[in-house]
C-alpha cells in the first residue's frame, strides 16, 4: 500500500490511543494500524523504553552493583565483567540484561561506546590480558560507580 500523509488531526488522535492503551493490548493496535497501512515508526524503541522504566523498578542498584562487582579486581579504573557472566547474573535476579544494561548506563554506572552508526555500545571489546590482538566483549563497570550513581537512584 502506498504511503499517505497524515494530516495532524489523525496523527494526533493515534498519539492519543497509543498512550492510552493497555501495554498487553498494543500488539492488537499495532497490528490493527499495520493492516490499515500505517507505519508507526518507533515501536520497538517505546517497547524497550517501557521495558526499561520497568526494570528500573526491579533493580537495588547499588545492592546490584556490589554483588555483581563482589571480590573483582579493576583494571583502569572499571571492573570488566563478560558478557556472559553478566547476563547469567541478571538471569538470577530475574533481570533482562539487555534493560539492566541500558539501565546502567543511563546513570553512567557502566562504560559504553559509541559506534559509528550513532548506536550506543553496552559491551565494548576489550584486550584479552597478555595479547596484542585478541578482544572479548564485557561490560565495564567503573570503580567509581557509587559516586557516579549518587544522585540519579534513590535505592
Amino acid at each position: 500500500m502506498e504511503k499517505e500523509n497524515l494530516d495532524l488531526k489523525t496523527a494526533i488522535q493515534i498519539a492519543k490511543i497509543v498512550s492510552t492503551v493497555p501495554e498487553d493490548r498494543m500488539p492488537i493496535i499495532w497490528d490493527i494500524f499495520s493492516k490499515a497501512g500505517l507505519d508507526i515508526g518507533g515501536l520497538d524503541e517505546m517497547a524497550e523504553w517501557k521495558a526499561l522504566t520497568k526494570q528500573a523498578f526491579l533493580i537495588d542498584t547499588a545492592q546490584f552493583l556490589t554483588e555483581i562487582t563482589k571480590g573483582r579486581e579493576t583494571v583502569n579504573g572499571e571492573y570488566r565483567i563478560p558478557v556472559e557472566e553478566f547476563n547469567t547474573f541478571c538471569s538470577r535476579q530475574k533481570l533482562n540484561a539487555r534493560c539492566t544494561r541500558k539501565y546502567l548506563a543511563g546513570i553512567e554506572a557502566i562504560r559504553t561506546a559509541k559506534l559509528l552508526s550513532g548506536k550506543v555500545e553496552y559491551t565494548p571489546a576489550v584486550a584479552v590480558p597478555g595479547t596484542s590482538n585478541s578482544t572479548y566483549r564485557c561490560v565495564c563497570i567503573y570503580s567509581d560507580w557509587q559516586e557516579r550513581i549518587k544522585d540519579k537512584v534513590t535505592q
